[in-house]
C-alpha cells in the first residue's frame, strides 16, 4: 500500500523536529467539480486570527504539483480546471474510485513564538456533478441474425460508458425507432447489477417482409435533467431456405405445327423469394423423347431440336423439375402439353405501297416523311393474301410498335397504316416497322416484313445558348486578340441546323466569327478607361423562316500595372524658419504621387534613409530635429513612391528644404579687439574727413559682425554715454572736436540689430603727438608708474607660473571635456568654442545666453574663434 504523497511530505518535516512542530488537522471543506476558476474553497483567515499569525506567514506545500489549489492572501482557492473524472482516472486524488475524490493540502506556518512552526492540513472533497453523456466506443453498430430465431432470443448489446459517480451513472436503455415509431420486434432488457444489455426476439422474424431494421439505442443516466448518449443499431435478418420454389404455372399447353423447322417453343419460370443461393434455381427435364427437346438448366428455355410429325405424334407431355441450391433444396414440378397442328401448306403474302406523298426508294422499304406530317393521312397502304381456303385462308395483321403505329381497315384484307402521334425528328429520327400476318390455320402460318420509317427535318428548333459568358482580358492586348468562344446548339438538320453568329448590335471593339463564334478584339483596352464590356450575341440558322436566340457576354478588362508612380513636381521647394522646429514632430511640407492604374497604393519612402526626416503614407514630411542656417541653409532630400504591384514600379523627386534665417544672433565686436583706444591729436588734417562735422576727427572703425544674413545681419552702431564720439559713415568712431583735452574717456557703443544689442564699453586715450619718444614714454609711464621693479619680476614669476598651468590646465579640458573656454574682453564677454559648432549656435545655447545676467547689462555674445589666434591678435595690439 502506498503512503499518500501529503503524509510522506508530512512526516518528513515532522521528524526532525518533532520537538518544535505542532500540527492540527482542520474541518474538511468540498467544492464541486468543474466550479469556476478563482473559487474560493476555504478562508483561513479566522484560523490565523486564532494563532495570531499574518497570512503571509503559512506558506502551501506543494506536495501534488498537480493539486488544481493555490493559497493566496489566507484563501485556498481554485487556480485550474477541476475535473473529477479526469483526476479519479489518473489516481491524483485520494480514495480514487468512483465514489471518491480527496484532497488534503498542507500549510506551513510560522509562529510568533514557541514552538515557532505549526502545520495545518486542510482535506478538501470534490463533489461529482452530472457533466458526462453516456457514451458508446461506436456511434453506429450492425447486428445480423438468422431469420428463423426463436423467439425470446437474446443478443447481448454493448453498454455506454458513464465517468460520473454511481448517483449520476446509467439508470436505464431505451430502444426506439428511427423515425420514434412504435416496434414490438425487439426489446431490451438492463441489469443493474451486472451491468449486462440484451437485446429480445419478440415475434417471428421474416426477411422477405423486413431484411433490416435500424432502432435507436438510447442510454440515459441517473441527473435531473438526464444526459442521454445514443447509438444507432442495424439489426440484419439473414435469410435461410424456408420457401419453396413455385411455378408461374403448373400446367403449360401449346401448340406445334409439323415439320415446324427447330425454333423456341416455350419459358418455364419459377420464383423464389429467398436470396442468394437460396434462390439459384436449376430446372431439370424428366423426359426429353429421345433428345427431341432441350430444357436450358438455368433459364427453364424449352426448344425444340427436330421438327414433329403430326401422323407419328399428336401431342407430348413433358415434366419439368425445378430446386434451389440451398441447404435442404426445395422443388417443385409443372406440366407442359404439346400438341402438334396438321401442317397448313401456305402463309399469307403481304404486299405494301407507300403514300405517293411521301419519297421512299426503288426497293420500296424506306421512306422520307417530314416531322410535321398530318398524323390522321395514312403512311401507307397494305395488302394481305393467303392462298389457303377456308380458315386456313384468313388472316390477320398486326404491325409493331403498335404503341406508336396502327393499322385501319379499309376493307377485308387491305389496311392504312397511321401514326398515333405526331414525328419529332429530334427525338427519333428513323423507325423501323414490322408488319406480321398469320392465318388461321392449324397450325398458323406466319410472315412478316419490315421497312424503315426516316422522319426528315424541318426548321422547328431555334439555336439555344447553355449559358451566358464571361470572359477576361489583360488591358493593353494586341490587336486582334481571342477572348474565348460562344457555342449554340440547333437539334435541326442541314441548313435549319447550321448557325450564323453575329453580335447585335454591331459594336467596334469586338468581331465574331459568323462560323465557330470565336469572339476577338477590333481594339487594344485600357482598364483605367472602362473596366467591362457588355453585348449581345445572336445564333440564326439558315432555316426558312429563319430562328434565332441570344447570349448575353460580358467581358471584363483586367489591370496590369503599367505606369510607375509620378510626382507632381520633379522638384519640391519648402521653406521653414530657423528654430522654429520643436521635439515633436514638426510638418515641413507634402509631395504627391499618381499612378493612373487603378487600385494601386503608393507608398513613400525617403531614399538612404535620411535621419532628420520622415516621411508619411500621405507624402507628409515631418521632422524632429531643431535647424540653425548658420549651420546648414539648405537640405536635399530623395524621396521614392512605390506602388503595391508585384514589380514594385517607382517614381522619384527631389525635395529641397531651405532653412530661413531669423534674428537669433547678437552682434559681435571684432575690431578694435582691445578696449583701449589710443588716439594722438594732431594738427596735421586726416585723409578722411566728415563733411558734415569739418572740424571732427578720424579715430577708427569699429568692425562688428552678425551671422545673420539679410536685415538680420545688418547692425547699427551708436555711442550712448559720451557726447564728444559720436558713430559716422561705415560704422567708423569719430571724435567732433579736436581741441579736446588729452585724457582717458570711457565711451559705450551700442551695436543694435533689429532687436538684439551688443553693448561694449572702450577706453580712448587722448594725447597729444609732440614726439613718438615722449609719447611712447607717456605710454609706458602711464602703464608701469605705480609698479616698481621688484613688483615687475614678482609678477614675471607668477605670470610665466599662471601660463604654465594654464597650459597644463587647457590639455587636460581638452581631453576630457567638450566645454566653452570663456575670455573677458574688456568689459565684454566672448565665449569661444572649438569642439561644438553646432552647440553654439543652437537655439537653446542662445537663450541661455539671452537669460544670463551681467554686469552693466551687457549682453553674452556667442562665438567660434581659436584661443590661439585671439592671443596672437592681442600680442599685436600691445606692440602697438
Amino acid at each position: 500500500m502506498k503512503m499518500p504523497l501529503n503524509l510522506f511530505i508530512f512526516l518528513t518535516f515532522l521528524i526532525p523536529y518533532s520537538t518544535s512542530i505542532v500540527s492540527q488537522i482542520l474541518t474538511s471543506v468540498s467544492i464541486f467539480e468543474e466550479s469556476p476558476i478563482s473559487t474560493i474553497v476555504v478562508d483561513l483567515r479566522p484560523t490565523f486570527q486564532t494563532l495570531n499569525v499574518h497570512p503571509d506567514q503559512a506558506v502551501l506545500l506543494h506536495s501534488q504539483p498537480s493539486q488544481p489549489f493555490e493559497y493566496i492572501n489566507g484563501r485556498i482557492r481554485l487556480k485550474s480546471r477541476l475535473d473529477r473524472e479526469d483526476y479519479v482516472r489518473k489516481r491524483l486524488c485520494l480514495g480514487g474510485n468512483v465514489l471518491e475524490c480527496n484532497f488534503t493540502l498542507t500549510l506551513t506556518v510560522n509562529l510568533n513564538q514557541a514552538p515557532f512552526n505549526y502545520i495545518l492540513s486542510q482535506p478538501i472533497s470534490c463533489h461529482d456533478i452530472n457533466d458526462i453523456i453516456p457514451k458508446f466506443s461506436q456511434l453506429e453498430s450492425t447486428i445480423s441474425m438468422a431469420e428463423n430465431v426463436p423467439i425470446g432470443h437474446r443478443i447481448p448489446l454493448e453498454t455506454a460508458i458513464d465517468l460520473d459517480s454511481p448517483p449520476y451513472g446509467i439508470d436505464h436503455y431505451r430502444l426506439v425507432t428511427f423515425e420514434n415509431h412504435e416496434q414490438h420486434q425487439f426489446s431490451i432488457v438492463y441489469d443493474n447489477q451486472s451491468r449486462e444489455l440484451e437485446l429480445i426476439v419478440n415475434e417471428k422474424l421474416d426477411r422477405e417482409k423486413i431484411e433490416k431494421y435500424i432502432f435507436k439505442l438510447m442510454a440515459i443516466d441517473r441527473g435531473h435533467p438526464p444526459n442521454i448518449g445514443t447509438q444507432m443499431l442495424t439489426i440484419e435478418i439473414s435469410d435461410i431456405n424456408d420457401c419453396q420454389p413455385k411455378f408461374e404455372s403448373s400446367v403449360y399447353n401449346i401448340t406445334v405445327a409439323e415439320n415446324t423447322l427447330p425454333e423456341y417453343l416455350l419459358k418455364v419460370r419459377a420464383i423464389d423469394t429467398d436470396i442468394g443461393s437460396n434462390a439459384e434455381l436449376t430446372y431439370t427435364l424428366e423426359n426429353d423423347h429421345n433428345g427431341l427437346f432441350l430444357l436450358d438448366k438455368t433459364t427453364g428455355i424449352l426448344t425444340l431440336t427436330h421438327s414433329l410429325d403430326y401422323e407419328f405424334h399428336t401431342s407430348y407431355q413433358l415434366k419439368v423439375e425445378v430446386h434451389d441450391n440451398g441447404v435442404n433444396s426445395l422443388s417443385d414440378t409443372c406440366i407442359i402439353n404439346i400438341y402438334v397442328l396438321d401442317q397448313n401448306d401456305h402463309a399469307p403474302s403481304i404486299q405494301m405501297k407507300f403514300n405517293p406523298k411521301f419519297e421512299h426508294n426503288q426497293d420500296g422499304n424506306m421512306a422520307y416523311v417530314p416531322e410535321n406530317f398530318d398524323i390522321h393521312l395514312p403512311i401507307a397502304f397494305v395488302n394481305v393474301h393467303d392462298q389457303d381456303s377456308g380458315d386456313y385462308g384468313k388472316s390477320q395483321l398486326t404491325i409493331e410498335p403498335s404503341r406508336l403505329f396502327y393499322l385501319e381497315i379499309i376493307r377485308p384484307n387491305y389496311y392504312s397504316i397511321k401514326s398515333l402521334q405526331g414525328f419529332d425528328r429530334e427525338t427519333t429520327s428513323t423507325y423501323q416497322i414490322e408488319l406480321r400476318a398469320r392465318d388461321f390455320g392449324q397450325p398458323s402460318l406466319r410472315r412478316s416484313m419490315t421497312f424503315d420509317l426516316n422522319i426528315t427535318d424541318i426548321n422547328d428548333q431555334k439555336p439555344l445558348f447553355k449559358t451566358n459568358y464571361t470572359f477576361d482580358i489583360n488591358e493593353n492586348n494586341q490587336i486582334p486578340s481571342v477572348i474565348g468562344q460562344v457555342n449554340a446548339y440547333d437539334a435541326d438538320q442541314g441548313l435549319n441546323g447550321q448557325i450564323n453568329y453575329s453580335i447585335e448590335p454591331p459594336t467596334p471593339y469586338f468581331i465574331i466569327s459568323s462560323i465557330d463564334g470565336i469572339i476577338t478584339t477590333n481594339t487594344s483596352f485600357n482598364y483605367e478607361t472602362k473596366r467591362q464590356y457588355n453585348f449581345q450575341v445572336r445564333a440564326r440558322d439558315y432555316g426558312q423562316p429563319p430562328l434565332e436566340s441570344f447570349a448575353f457576354v460580358e467581358v471584363n478588362i483586367l489591370n496590369l500595372n503599367e505606369y510607375s508612380p509620378e510626382f507632381e513636381k520633379k522638384i519640391y521647394y519648402f521653406i521653414i524658419n530657423e528654430n522654429s522646429t520643436h521635439k515633436n514632430l514638426t510638418f515641413i511640407g507634402q509631395v504627391k504621387a499618381n499612378d493612373p492604374d487603378y487600385g494601386d497604393h503608393i507608398t513613400y519612402s525617403l531614399h538612404d534613409g535620411e535621419p532628420l526626416f520622415t516621411i508619411d503614407q500621405n507624402g507628409n514630411i515631418w521632422t524632429e530635429a531643431i535647424f540653425d542656417r548658420e549651420e546648414h541653409d539648405e537640405y536635399k532630400l530623395t524621396v521614392t513612391a512605390t506602388d503595391n504591384s508585384t514589380a514594385g514600379l517607382i517614381g522619384t523627386t527631389t525635395v529641397i528644404i531651405k532653412i530661413q534665417d531669423i534674428n537669433d544672433n547678437y552682434p559681435v565686436f571684432i575690431w578694435p579687439d582691445p578696449d583701449e583706444i589710443l588716439h594722438s591729436l594732431s594738427g596735421v588734417q586726416s585723409q578722411r574727413t566728415d563733411p558734415a562735422n569739418p572740424l571732427s576727427q578720424f579715430i577708427t572703425d569699429i568692425v562688428v559682425r552678425d551671422d545673420d544674413i539679410g536685415n538680420n545681419s545688418f547692425v547699427q552702431l551708436s555711442v550712448t554715454n559720451n557726447e564728444l564720439f559720436y558713430i559716422g559713415s561705415n560704422n567708423s568712431l569719430w571724435l567732433y572736436n579736436s581741441s579736446i583735452l588729452p585724457g582717458t574717456y570711457d565711451i559705450e557703443i551700442v551695436a543694435k540689430n533689429l532687436d538684439l544689442i551688443t553693448k561694449k564699453i572702450f577706453h580712448v586715450i587722448i594725447y597729444n603727438r609732440s614726439s613718438s619718444g615722449t609719447n611712447l614714454l607717456y605710454y609706458m609711464r602711464r602703464r608701469f608708474s605705480d609698479f616698481s621693479l621688484l613688483i615687475i619680476i614678482f609678477l614675471s614669476f607668477i605670470t610665466t607660473g599662471s601660463t604654465i598651468f594654464l597650459l597644463i590646465y587647457y590639455l587636460w579640458m581638452r581631453l576630457h571635456y567638450t566645454g566653452d573656454v570663456k575670455k573677458h574682453l574688456y568689459g565684454s564677454r566672448l565665449i569661444v568654442n572649438d569642439e561644438d559648432k553646432s552647440k553654439q549656435n543652437s537655439p537653446q545655447t542662445k537663450m541661455n545666453i539671452l537669460s544670463t545676467n551681467h554686469n552693466h547689462d551687457y549682453a553674452v555674445i556667442v562665438k567660434q574663434r581659436k584661443v590661439c589666434c585671439i592671443i596672437c591678435f592681442r600680442e599685436n595690439i600691445d606692440l602697438y
